[in-house]
């Protein structure tokens, strides 16, 4: 099996499910990249709360990574046809170069 074009993240936390229906996001974007013929080419994976809890939904699609916020089911559709099927991001729901960096407040100590 050939590794996947794009892999996309779509944030199935306790703050993106229920107000922006991940699920049905997933849901969508699986339809739409099927409809598209493009599942070989596209992984799609539901992952936990990122910390972008503000701009929720968020996707985040590598290489990249393209950081998307406020998905919409529209938005899918449209970030499914033009970035994953034509390879351009869709500049209007990008809201980060790059995600924020996660800080493992662990190992401060060792910093100081």
């Amino acid at each position: 099996m050939t590794e996947p074009a794009y892999r996309v993240h779509i944030c199935h936390g306790p703050n993106c499910t229920p107000r922006g229906g991940a699920k049905a996001l997933i849901e969508a974007l699986e339809a739409e990249v099927r409809r598209l013929g493009i599942e070989d080419r596209v992984e799609i994976l539901a992952t936990s709360c990122r910390n972008r809890c503000e701009l929720g939904p968020s996707v985040n699609v590598y290489p990249g990574p393209v950081c998307y916020g406020h998905v919409t089911l529209t938005a899918i559709t449209q970030i499914a046809r033009e970035h994953l099927r034509d390879g351009v991001p869709v500049i209007e729901y990008i809201v980060a170069d790059e995600p924020r960096p996660i800080i493992d407040f662990s190992k401060l100590d060792k910093l100081f």
